[in-house]
């Protein structure tokens, strides 16, 4: 051991903290600890008056790269570990309070030298028995004939005693100093052998048909759900029974039905059902043999639900619903028997979105699932004391998220479903999903999990371009990878596409030629991408990384970031001269239009009260915030001509100007609407096809005579099921 003379040592309990060469010794001895893990013990030494939040320990102490707050909670859980402190309802050395951090709590005290314990000389150490003289026992009388048998001596009880104990010790010892630099290693691989894959899943059914959404019934038994088995037919609500494996058809006349949930104690179905724009919440009787005969209209007219859930009581439900376009996504409970809903969960934030919701079994927490400035989390409701803790984030998709127990949350995520605790922030991986096929589950005790799995992770796919006419005629099909999952025209070349390509997580936008399918690459990422345009005049293309909007300079090979990922900003489209990108954002809950410089990169106002904007002639077409009006400008300070059409916001629809018209789709669960209007003249066309005939995110060539959309085949999707005993 070095010398110990003229360090700074300080006590922390039965702990010694040298704080110059950050080591950390118990009874002289040096404990392994990973070097992360001693900076946020010397950070909480550094802080020990106060708490420290989660987000001051990434700043400060994961300063050097980003990680998630479950990395976080498991440092300090390493931390825990190591100082023994298992009790955290009564720490001794870590203490941890919701929305305020972590505090070191133990005796502090500083100390001159590093002493071992001692004992007295009654007591010696274990490790001193090694020296100790064994006698020898007395020899026993010889016997009075034949050879002498002389025995080797025996030890006395107490001494092979205290050998064991010697053994036993120093054997720990080995397995501390040793075998904890592998802790983690060798915790992970007992939980990937824990793992379960998508091969061992019981199939319930076959791979029959699209299917949107699942509930579980109380005990097991039944599972519903929605689905159709063609694009051309609507949605509508099954009833499958794991007892005889039979499939029971609930809805003959639901116009689009999505998400579905058992309430009232498996006595109804409630499923959500959507009509143009507009959404419905309905209520089907089990107990009647033609369930859609009794069929209950509970709330109509509302613009999204989203996946409702059990409530607090059996005629409660719990339903994210966006009442109006000038409204945020709330949460609402609803009253069975009285058909009232009040407010339980507003949003913070503009960029918010709610996606799932699930009540923990004893009632006491909410898990959610939301959407905030392009990033998903996973947090707790504390419904006693309104308090919310984030326990997850992810830059990739989070689809639903259940509880296992009071304690436990099951996340589906892509490519796999994870278990976080709660109470220590630990993830566990449950369920890999290496094809990426899992989009729903639903469990009714934690450990029967049911699951839908779609057959492929991308439905195959072709792209059809159509001749922009008043009676929209098909004139190219372009087959494709389904790796291919965005297309855009070339305004230089007809023998090339501005394609973007994602496989095994990673986003890349590149130039494919067409007659060999080979792709040219320029820019990949990990985060989600949106690619918006390309301009050759303005020497690049504009995309949405995540929430931040970027543009691609072809000259550097370079991305200039035009927001951050604080700010909440709309579509962008390049200025007439190429030489600005105009954009939306928001400030401080108003929306303003900006005009970035691409060679000065400054980003300046350019007109308040609107959400997004296209050069038109020499002026503008704008869209107001709310209702997506648009309007015509002739110059920025001149009067607002309205054009008497809206269009939509929703991130995968698109518009254009294209000369003296304006193109843009519209959608809902049934169909996608493709809109032209002349902006001169007021003459307006619109025509219809199935939603995954014509996807929204059409692109338009610069002539403004050619469409090219993605049609997209119905992803057959089978009901499957697995135990987790874990």
């Amino acid at each position: 051991m070095p010398s110990l003379k003229d360090i700074k040592l300080t006590k922390l309990g039965a702990f010694v903290l040298d704080l110059s060469d950050q080591v950390l010794y118990r009874d002289a001895d040096e404990v392994a600890i990973e070097p992360k893990v001693m900076a946020l013990l010397l950070y909480l030494y550094k802080n020990r008056d106060r708490y420290v939040n989660i987000e001051e320990l990434h700043r400060e102490v994961w300063s050097d790269r980003i990680v998630s707050d479950t990395a976080v909670r498991s440092a300090v859980k390493k931390l825990r570990l190591i100082l023994g402190d298992d009790d955290i309802a009564n720490a001794r050395y870590v203490k941890s309070v919701s929305k305020r951090g972590y505090k070191l709590v133990c005796e502090i005290t500083p100390v001159d030298t590093l002493e071992t314990n001692t004992q007295p000389a009654g007591n010696a150490p274990a490790s001193d028995t090694l020296s100790e003289t064994v006698p020898d026992p007395e020899p026993e009388p010889l016997p009075s004939a034949g050879p002498v048998q002389v025995e080797q001596p025996k030890a006395a009880p107490h001494a092979q005693g205290k050998l064991f104990n010697v053994l036993t010790i120093l054997v720990t010892l080995i397995a501390v100093v040793i075998g904890w630099t592998k802790y983690d290693a060798i915790t992970q691989f007992v939980l990937d052998s824990q793992v379960a894959s998508v091969s061992e899943f019981e199939q319930l059914t076959e791979f029959n048909g699209e299917k949107y959404d699942l509930s579980v019934s109380m005990d097991g038994r039944y599972v519903a759900f929605t689905g159709r088995t063609s694009i051309d037919e609507d949605r509508q609500v099954y009833l499958l029974d794991r007892q005889n494996n039979k499939i029971r058809q609930l809805t003959y006349h639901a116009n689009n039905a999505a998400f579905i949930q058992f309430a009232q104690n498996d006595k109804v179905i409630i499923y959500s059902d959507l009509v143009g724009n507009k959404t419905s919440v309905q209520l089907l009787p089990l107990t009647l043999s033609e369930p859609e005969s009794g069929r209950i209209t509970l709330i109509d007219g509302v613009v999204t639900v989203g996946d409702p859930s059990r409530g607090r009581h059996a005629s409660e439900l719990l339903l994210p619903i966006l009442v109006d376009l000038e409204s945020e996504m709330t949460l609402y409970a609803l009253d069975l028997q009285t058909r009232e809903y009040i407010r339980m969960l507003a949003p913070s934030d503009a960029s918010e979105i709610l996606f799932d919701v699930g009540l923990s079994p004893d009632k006491q927490k909410l898990a959610l699932i939301k959407k905030i400035k392009g990033q998903f989390h996973a947090l707790l409701f504390d419904l006693a004391t309104k308090e919310e803790t984030l326990m997850y984030s992810s830059k990739n998709a989070l689809f639903g998220v259940k509880w296992q127990d009071n304690t436990a949350l099951l996340i589906i995520g892509q490519g796999e479903i994870f278990r976080i605790d709660t109470l220590a922030g630990a993830y566990t991986k449950v369920i890999e999903d290496r094809g990426d096929v899992l989009r729903g589950f639903d469990t009714h005790d934690g450990k029967d999990i049911v699951l839908l799995q779609k057959e492929f992770s991308r439905a195959k796919r072709l792209y059809i371009e159509h001749q922009l006419t008043e009676q929209i005629e098909v004139s190219q099909i372009v087959n494709t990878a389904p790796q291919v999952v965005a297309m855009l025209y070339d305004e230089q070349s007809a023998e090339h596409r501005w394609v973007m390509h994602l496989q095994g997580g990673i986003t890349t936008i590149g130039r494919m030629a067409m007659s060999t399918r080979e792709t040219e690459s320029y820019y990949s990422s990990d985060e989600n991408i949106e690619l918006l345009d390309v301009s050759y005049q303005a020497g690049g293309f504009l995309f949405k990384e995540g929430p931040k909007l970027a543009f691609y300079s072809f000259e550097h090979s370079q991305v200039q970031y035009i927001t951050s990922s604080m700010e909440t900003s709309s579509d962008a489209a390049f200025s007439a001269d190429g030489g600005a990108i105009y954009y939306g954002v928001n400030v401080a809950g108003e929306w303003e239009i900006q005009s970035y410089d691409i060679t000065s990169k400054v980003s300046n106002l350019l007109i308040s009260g609107y959400r997004s904007i296209r050069p038109a002639g020499s002026g503008y077409i704008v869209a107001e915030p709310i209702d997506a009006q648009l309007f015509y400008l002739s110059d920025l300070t001149g009067p607002a001509k309205p054009l008497n059409y809206p269009i939509d916001f929703r991130y995968i629809c698109r518009w254009y100007v294209r000369g003296d018209h304006i193109v843009w789709t519209a959608f809902d669960d049934r169909n996608t609407y493709l809109h032209k209007l002349n902006w001169r003249t007021g003459a307006h066309h619109v025509s219809a096809d199935r939603f995954y005939s014509l996807f929204p995110s059409v692109a338009v060539d610069q002539a403004g005579e050619k469409v090219l959309a993605l049609s997209v085949q119905l992803n057959d999707t089978s009901i499957a099921t697995i135990k987790i005993d874990h």
